[in-house]
């Protein structure tokens, strides 16, 4: 399975209060929904699958926060496309190699966004940046 599209529908960044050195940031990343897009024939004999998510991250308590809406396309052959479908449907789940996949889409693209965010609305990065610090002797 391949990347093929990716889209917000929504972004949202709230900052409620000054920021106080004593907080938490906390995130998260839910499936809201898998489907086939019948309409998207982009490969031949392929399937095109539908990831909708959200993705929070929170500055607690009650600080700021900044939501992610939006779909992920795979592109997939068309049998495991129908257990994609079939899975979600059945429990609500995404099987663990593909549910890495969709993940680190989603990951790539809102974080990068979210650092530009922090940037533009003065919050701090939501999760921590390599740094080259001196070594110790």
């Amino acid at each position: 399975m391949a990347v093929i599209g990716f889209s917000f529908s929504k972004i949202l960044i709230e900052k409620k209060q000054p920021i106080k050195s004593n907080l938490e940031v906390k995130s998260s990343l839910h499936v809201k929904n898998v489907s086939k897009e019948a309409d998207l024939k982009l490969v031949e004999k392929k399937d095109t699958l539908k990831f909708d998510f959200e993705y929070l991250i929170e500055y607690a308590p009650n600080l700021a926060k900044i939501e992610f809406h939006g779909h992920v396309l795979f592109v997939a052959d068309p049998k495991d496309a129908d257990a994609a479908v079939q899975d979600w449907k059945k429990n609500k789940s995404i099987n663990d190699e593909l549910k890495i996949r969709v993940y680190n889409s989603i990951f790539n693209r809102c974080n990068v966004k979210a650092f530009e965010l922090e940037e533009d609305f003065n919050l701090p990065l939501h999760i921590k940046l390599p740094a080259i610090e001196r070594s110790k002797k």
